[in-house]
């Protein structure tokens, strides 16, 4: 009797070791998993950040280019207005000393 009482608390106590060190596995193994979801999670939120950030430059970027374009259209307009004026300004004078002469 005595053996047998011996018998079932070594063996009450090797499951109670076997269960603990289940336990501590699958507690170690869901505080990894943890660790890397929000690793995971960290990495996708500086992969959105920065896309963002790639997108808000390239559109002001795209934002100054288009400004620069236009500034040069308007340089360019106001050239040729200021040609225009000369050319015209030039035939009134011709014309005026055209008729002058006359």
């Amino acid at each position: 009797m005595k053996k047998e009482a011996e018998w079932h608390k070594q063996y009450d106590k090797s499951q109670i070791d076997n269960e603990v060190d289940r336990q501590n596995r699958a507690h170690e193994e869901r505080a990894l998993k943890e660790a890397l979801d929000k690793k995971t999670h960290q990495t996708d939120v500086l992969r959105q950040v920065a896309e963002r950030d790639r997108t808000m430059r390239r559109d002001l970027q795209d934002r100054m280019y288009e400004e620069r374009a236009a500034k040069l259209a308007e340089i360019e307009y106001q050239r040729r207005i200021r040609g225009e004026q000369e050319n015209n300004d030039q035939l009134l004078n011709t014309w005026k000393n055209t008729v002058s002469g006359h």
